[in-house]
């Protein structure tokens, strides 16, 4: 009895049975082809935290090499310390729509950069201290916000934040005047956003806060409490002497 030819379709799957699955591509030499390039590298091994990707840019998942890194404390030299007695005499000054009175030794100087109005040069047995005036552009924030913000700027002799500050307010239409007065470690940032800070023992805070004509005027002194002490009693004076311009 003769069987029947088989069709067309069952020779086809009956041949692809037999031939298996297709075979790996060996490039040109029969060897494995080389894997495709990308965040392992060439070789295939893992890459390094933060190498670059097979495009040239760094790999966003990668760790950050200079995470927890932390910059080395700053230190300043005292500046031309020397022993200095108060004259008692004052000059008139006029900054901001504000008058006042300053000790003839305080040095005015034009502002280093834009949004210092003035500075003045504080001599004394610590080191020279630059009284700053600046005027922010949008304000600056109110007199008790910067009030915190330079406590924090500050620790005791034994690290611990600082609690309280000797901070008064008067009025004198159409102006309010805050002083502030700061005694502790410096630990402020060199340059605002920085992680560099500094960390100066025995310093001083004192400071004035002018608000009423425009945009709030602080006045800050920050260095030495050795030289800051000397000029207390003709700062306390200065800030008293602030008015509004006629």
């Amino acid at each position: 009895m003769r069987l029947p030819c088989p069709t067309l379709l069952t020779v086809a799957l009956f041949t692809l049975a037999c031939q298996g699955a297709p075979a790996t591509n060996t490039g040109d030499a029969g060897k494995p082809a080389a894997p495709t390039p990308g965040a392992s590298g060439a070789s295939g091994a893992p890459a390094a935290p933060g190498a670059p990707t097979s495009h040239g840019t760094p790999d966003p998942h990668a760790a950050d090499p200079h995470a927890g890194i932390q910059a080395a404390p700053v230190v300043r030299k005292p500046i031309n310390p020397g022993p200095v007695t108060p004259s008692g005499q004052v000059r008139a000054e006029t900054l901001a729509q504000l008058g006042f009175s300053v000790p003839t030794e305080w040095i005015r100087k034009p502002g280093s950069n834009a949004m210092r109005l003035a500075e003045f040069t504080l001599p004394g047995p610590g080191g020279e201290v630059t009284l700053i005036a600046s005027r922010f552009a949008g304000g600056g924030g109110d007199a008790a916000s910067n009030v915190n913000r330079w406590k924090t700027q500050f620790t005791t002799v034994d690290g611990a934040p600082i609690s309280e500050v000797k901070e008064q307010t008067s009025e004198r239409a159409p102006i309010k005047v805050t002083t502030v007065d700061i005694t502790g470690t410096n630990i402020a940032a060199v340059t605002p956003g920085a992680p560099e800070r500094y960390n100066e023992p025995n310093s001083r805070l004192l400071g004035v806060i002018v608000e009423g004509v425009g945009d709030p005027v602080f006045f800050k002194a920050v260095g030495p409490a050795q030289t800051l002490d000397v000029w207390e009693p003709a700062f306390k004076r200065f800030a008293d002497s602030v008015s509004a311009a006629k």
